[in-house]
């Protein structure tokens, strides 16, 4: 019995190292130690915009879209001009900026998949561009599709992972 607990103890000790490894070596790795909020908020509702419709993708509360994001799966989308993203930006996501929607940016569009799941943000709550590029990638089929209304300055304010370009030679990773 002893020989076997021993046995155990090793290959939980070996498992839990194998898995720091591999999330150490990973480029956007779980945070092991960080300000994440809490997932015990209960009957937090999400923010909604003015002009949400029923039909609408659905919307997520920064908890929501944390979890989403420590699922590698899960697209971030920025839909905030190339301007703003170029100096910071939800760590890991791609720009879409619905407000410069034109044939270089649909051709990104065509290379998406459609079954794939995506988060989709812009500034904030006084920015609805990100309820704007959902609708209209739920008009191309898109069916998972999360709006996450809080947005940059939610996630920022919050010290969640982002990639700062402080200027625009180079990138530091917060």
């Amino acid at each position: 019995m002893k020989n076997w607990f021993i046995q155990l103890i090793l290959i939980l000790l070996l498992s839990t190292l194998a898995a720091l490894a591999v999330n150490f070596g990973r480029d956007g790795g779980i945070a092991l130690i960080g300000n994440w909020p809490s997932r015990t908020a209960a009957g937090e509702q999400a923010e909604i915009p003015p002009s949400a419709q029923e039909d609408d993708p659905h919307f997520i509360t920064l908890d929501d879209a944390v979890a989403m994001y420590q699922l590698p799966s899960v697209i971030f989308i920025d839909a905030r001009d190339p301007e703003d993203y170029a100096f910071g930006y939800i760590h890991r996501s791609i720009n879409i900026p619905f407000d410069y929607l034109d044939e270089s940016w649909e051709a990104i569009i065509e290379k998406l998949d459609k079954e794939s799941e995506y988060v989709i943000y812009c500034s904030g709550t006084e920015c609805e561009s990100s309820l704007f590029l959902g609708r209209y990638l739920k008009e191309l089929g898109f069916s998972h599709l999360y709006v996450f209304y809080g947005g940059w300055s939610e996630w920022q304010a919050n010290n969640l992972p982002v990639t700062a370009n402080e200027d625009l030679d180079g990138g530091e990773e917060l």
